[in-house]
């Protein structure tokens, strides 16, 4: 029995040697590669995470609408981060646009207001930022776009508001009430809200000119309303009277010595 156990053992090794010199090395360079593959996934997935967090702190570190152009270019297939970059870009613009600052600066800072021409380049160039943010949202599938495509229709409608461009506003803030529903009822409520506000300013009446005026008639005579430079004659000569009157009332009583 002993010697039929070592017969036994002594074929299972030959076996085995000869398995691993024609079969072994192909299964150990197969086993190598699915090692090597899974580093290599591990590997990538760790880059993209890397690279994820680096655009989203990259974002919210941004200040300027420049540095915000910098983080869409950067990151341009990263997440939703180009869309949201141009959207932060937009709203620093009208932020200074409304307040009349340059961006990151205050009121104590030498050179902070906003000119004239500035403040129309600003508009200009706010609504390039939302109408680029509305088409990178408008692309993307699903609804993960619709809240920055929501946003960045608000913001075309706030710039051509300060514009004075009201037909283009209330095209804007329609676009946004349809992109709004179904997901978003408050939304598209608050842009009607706005479209119906915007509607009673533009219907308002301006002031009439004098020329529009009917001119009533006194005595059968056409009354013709002062003008600037009449009031001011009837001052000059009410102060001149009464600047006669006092010098006869000091002749009359002197001054006692």
């Amino acid at each position: 029995q002993v010697q039929t156990t070592d017969l036994t053992d002594s074929r299972v090794n030959h076996d085995f040697v000869i398995w691993l010199k024609t079969k072994g090395m192909n299964w150990l360079l197969a086993i190598l590669l699915v090692a090597c593959a899974f580093l290599g996934w591990d590997y990538l997935q760790k880059q993209k995470s890397n690279a994820r967090d680096q655009a989203w702190e990259e974002l919210s570190s941004a200040t300027s609408p420049a540095a915000f152009r910098g983080v869409a270019d950067a990151h341009a297939t990263q997440d939703a981060i180009a869309e949201l970059a141009m959207l932060q870009a937009g709203d620093t613009l009208l932020r200074s646009i409304l307040s009349g600052l340059k961006p990151g600066l205050t009121v104590e800072d030498e050179g902070s207001s906003l000119t004239g021409e500035e403040r129309t380049a600003s508009l200009v160039e706010a609504d390039e930022l939302y109408a680029a943010a509305a088409r990178m949202a408008a692309g993307r599938p699903g609804l993960g776009g619709k809240p920055v495509g929501i946003s960045a229709l608000f913001g075309r409608a706030a710039i051509a508001e300060a514009s004075g461009r009201l037909e283009d506003a209330n095209l804007h803030l329609e676009a946004a009430a349809t992109l709004a529903n179904p997901e978003y009822p408050a939304l598209a409520e608050q842009a009607r809200a706005r479209m119906e506000s915007m509607e009673a300013l533009n219907g308002a009446s301006d002031l009439p000119s004098q020329s529009s005026l009917v001119v009533p008639a006194v005595d059968g005579e056409t009354y013709t309303p002062p003008v600037a430079e009449d009031l001011l004659e009837f001052f000059e000569e009410d102060e001149a009277g009464t600047d006669a009157e006092l010098d006869a009332a000091s002749e009359e009583n002197p001054a006692s010595p």
